[in-house]
């Protein structure tokens, strides 16, 4: 088959993509390992749209989330869980950012953030300050369940699951791939939207590989008291917590910066200890952690044991499931915990374009390269 575009990974940016350029009237395969899309690092996180306010140590992030904030609760309302508050604290120890500093950077981005009483959720001395603020989740479910249907409509799109890209070559305007079931395609442009395994698709065509940091990452999904039902809690800027409505789900995720991470990898590609206990999963070619029987055990307990130590009695937490999937992070963006996107193309004629990026509603990036 010959294809305008190839995509690699149905995630949010490949779907995203797809949908893109379908509307121009151009031939698309996208091409994803897995059995349907928003399966890993799309699905598997704490589906907040972020407005801004995770990143107080980086303008620059804040700015490009909240400006995408209103647009994306737009094009996705049938997917957002609008109806709970919001609810930001400031750690009163070991905090990287305090309440007056949070408030002015809330001002500076123009984002809305209200003080509140502490004692509601909060037990004496655990906390400096706490805000009410304007911040939703989506439902991940939902969203996959819209694009199926929206490419479904254009006959010029393919989704391809199962598939793994074996073999690669290139002559002066066009790409020749191959695949593990023995299948072919030429297509005049690729774009790289697989996130965690960025790196083993630019290795099979021998591009230089981005500078990363993988973690296996668990988020917990929990059941909550009627109290805490219509509200999310997030506890910043530091080795903290947060537990907010999953979506449409019924669940609250749980996640901590200390303990959702379970092993972490600094090579260009992802090596974890847990991959000797598989023959699925490898350096070359990640497997979905949520489906692996050689995953981690849950950080359950010491996670619920650190809200516990924030959260009021009256508030109780109870386990149900855990979901872990690999994320990435350029390397550099430790310092100020941003979060950029990098558009990078490696190739002009025949093209080839990745996506690297960590925010779920910034996918308008897109619109300025396809």
């Amino acid at each position: 088959m010959n294809y305008d575009y190839v995509i690699f990974g149905a995630g949010i940016y490949g779907l995203y993509a797809a949908h893109l350029l379908a509307k121009r009237d151009l031939s698309i395969a996208i091409f994803e390992f897995d059995d349907k899309p928003l399966q890993r690092a799309s699905y598997i996180n704490q589906a907040r749209v972020h407005n801004g306010y995770h990143y107080p140590r980086s303008v620059s992030t804040a700015v490009k989330s909240a400006h995408y904030y209103e647009r994306f609760v737009r094009d996705f309302s049938f997917a957002i869980n609008d109806r709970f508050k919001k609810i930001y604290a400031i750690s009163a120890n070991d905090s990287l950012t305090n309440a007056e500093q949070f408030l002015n950077f809330c001002q500076y981005v123009d984002i809305p953030a209200v003080e509140i009483n502490s004692r509601t959720y909060f037990n004496e001395g655990t906390v400096e300050a706490t805000f009410e603020t304007l911040e939703y989740s989506y439902d991940a479910n939902l969203i996959r369940n819209w694009f199926i249907s929206e490419l479904g409509k254009y006959r010029n799109v393919s989704i391809n699951y199962k598939k793994e890209l074996l073999t690669t070559q290139q002559n002066e305007s066009e790409f020749i791939l191959g695949f593990s079931d023995g299948s072919t395609c030429i297509t005049r442009n690729i774009l790289n939207a697989t996130y965690a395994s960025i790196n083993q698709i630019l290795k099979r065509f021998d591009y230089e590989m981005f500078t990363t940091k993988y973690e296996i990452c668990e988020v917990i999904m929990t059941e909550v008291t009627d109290n805490l039902k219509n509200v999310g809690i997030t506890v910043m800027d530091g080795p903290f917590f947060s537990l907010m409505p999953f979506g449409e789900s019924g669940y609250h995720s749980l996640t901590s910066v200390g303990h959702t991470p379970h092993e972490s990898s600094f090579g260009s590609l992802p090596e974890f200890s847990c991959q000797q206990y598989t023959d699925r999963c490898s350096s070359n070619q990640l497997f979905n952690c949520n489906v692996c029987t050689a995953r981690p055990n849950t950080a359950w307990t010491r996670m619920h044991q650190l809200s516990k130590k924030y959260l009021v009695p009256e508030i109780e937490v109870t386990y149900k499931k855990s979901l872990f999937a690999v994320k990435a992070l350029i390397s550099a963006s430790e310092l100020d915990d941003s979060r950029p996107t990098v558009i990078k193309e490696f190739s002009e004629t025949p093209r080839f374009l990745s996506v690297f990026s960590g925010k779920f509603n910034t996918i308008y990036d897109l619109e300025e390269v396809l």
